[in-house]
């Protein structure tokens, strides 16, 4: 017998190319209104995964630039199964299942 742990992780700086129109160039206004509206959507698509994990259970926790994601009771293949029924794109988090083996149990 074994319990496990499904765990997904959502990052909250994964914003690619518009961090990087900021670094090593002179800023300009309109890269500086690309890179919100980068975090803003960001911070919106995350927020809807969020929903989508409470609504099954999940519980969260925020450490540094992630939010993790954490259940007992439904496995990474179910988790993964419901953030694509409802549009989110697997490169968008990342999921770990963590199988512990019940001592005692024959």
């Amino acid at each position: 017998m074994v319990n496990y742990t499904t765990r997904v992780i959502l990052n909250l700086t994964d914003i690619g190319q518009a961090k990087t129109s900021l670094i090593g160039n002179e800023p300009r206004p309109e890269d500086v209104r690309y890179y919100g509206r980068v975090l803003s959507h960001r911070a919106e698509r995350i927020a809807g995964m969020m929903e989508v994990l409470a609504a099954a259970g999940f519980t969260f926790t925020v450490k540094k630039d992630y939010i993790y994601a954490d259940s007992e009771a439904v496995e990474a293949v179910a988790a993964k199964r419901m953030l694509a029924e409802q549009g989110f794109s697997d490169r968008e988090y990342q999921i770990y299942l963590e199988y512990r083996r019940q001592w005692g149990v024959m």
